[in-house]
């Protein structure tokens, strides 16, 4: 399963298609994929002028329904959007912990990211580097742009677990039990390949050695979703005034 056909079985889950919802860092691609999937009613943030002329051509307006935000201190009120939603972008920024209460504070009913997952099996990859652990491929030089907050400085993949996401909502707002869903795919269309021939029908063998294992091991996989689900938060002190 590619990243893109996860992405559509999580938005087709998770998202309902009347719903009001806020896309961080969307690109044409993501836009008009939901198009297609019948998702009509959203806003969408960019971060680079020649997107945001791109996204008014094709009919959104700024300020209404796109808008130039920071992930990490989002300019909307609190619980603005049905749901916050992000796919591959939180590796890109120096604060990916910061961005996800972001995401949390601005939503109603629930929240939705798509990451990279630290698995023992993505840790080995990077080891023997058919995973990159700085995103060196992000870069484009001729434009000087990519990477860390688009300074064309080589981002840090920041890969999460569950039990990291979880501590951090606990921290965030401690008052409420959430109620969280997680997904996994292997995506290994971004393995890179060798210029020796020989290495690359390795390479072939492992990834379907891999698909075999992940089939088994659904939680090693590369690409996590999760979707907190806003509408099931319980108080954590039902008696308590805090």
């Amino acid at each position: 399963m590619t990243r893109w056909h996860f992405y559509k079985r999580n938005f087709l889950n998770y998202i309902n298609k009347e719903s009001n919802f806020l896309l961080i860092s969307a690109s044409m691609y993501e836009v008009k994929i939901l198009k297609d999937l019948g998702y009509l009613n959203f806003t969408i943030t960019y971060h680079d002028e020649d997107e945001k002329n791109q996204f008014l051509d094709y009919g959104f307006k700024e300020n209404i329904n796109l808008f130039k935000s920071d992930l990490r201190d989002l300019m909307f009120k609190d619980k603005s959007f049905d749901y916050t939603i992000t796919n591959a972008t939180i590796h890109h920024i120096d604060l990916p912990h910061k961005a996800i209460t972001e995401l949390y504070r601005v939503a109603i009913k629930g929240v939705l990211v798509i990451e990279s997952t630290d698995s023992l099996i993505m840790r080995l990859a990077t080891k023997i580097k058919l995973a990159e652990e700085f995103e060196v491929s992000s870069i484009n030089e001729d434009k000087n742009t990519g990477g860390l907050l688009d300074t064309a400085i080589p981002n840090y993949v920041y890969r999460w677990t569950e039990k990291e996401i979880l501590k951090l909502l606990k921290s965030f707002d401690p008052k409420h039990i959430n109620f969280l869903n997680f997904d996994y795919a292997s995506d290994l269309t971004n393995f890179k390949t060798r210029d020796n021939y020989i290495e690359n029908i390795l390479l072939k063998i492992l990834i379907i050695m891999g698909k075999i294992f992940f089939f088994f091991f659904k939680k090693q996989q590369n690409c996590m979703s999760i979707f907190i689900d806003k509408t099931k938060i319980k108080k954590r002190w039902p008696n308590k005034n805090y």
